[in-house]
């Protein structure tokens, strides 16, 4: 079954971007053969670009968001949260949303596993399942 995580990243730089998550991704994965990195647009606002990585007949799509939309998803994760989180998390205006596509047969497990690396190392990161409404703690 596909499924999609929620990363919250609880700071307040300008560091992140979509090209800079590209160039990151590139790194983090060059040795999974079979890697195609690309844009994406939004089919309903091509202003919105976000990162496909595919292999063969699998892919991860990976979008970075700001703004007050991602605030108020915040403050909907937030319910999910410790009462000693749920402030924090509530004003969070940055966002990495990373969708698998299914993989019954486990051929990408390792794939899935190093994209979750990869996100952990991200500083202050929350990360939040929407489907299970749990947290994935490191």
């Amino acid at each position: 079954m596909a499924f999609s995580l929620y990363c919250l990243i609880n700071e307040n730089s300008n560091r992140f971007s979509i090209e800079f998550f590209e160039k990151e991704l590139k790194k983090y994965f060059f040795k999974m053969e079979g890697l195609s990195l690309s844009y994406e647009e939004d089919p309903f606002d091509s202003s919105n670009i976000h990162l496909l990585l595919s292999w063969e007949g699998w892919w991860i799509r990976f979008f970075y968001e700001t703004g007050q939309h991602v605030i108020d998803d915040s403050v909907e994760i937030a319910k999910h949260a410790k009462k000693n989180l749920s402030s924090e998390i509530s004003n969070i205006d940055k966002r990495i949303i990373v969708r698998f596509a299914d993989d019954e047969s486990k051929i990408y497990t390792n794939h899935i596993i190093l994209m979750m690396d990869y996100l952990q190392d991200i500083p202050n990161i929350i990360i939040f399942n929407p489907r299970t409404k749990k947290f994935i703690v490191s």
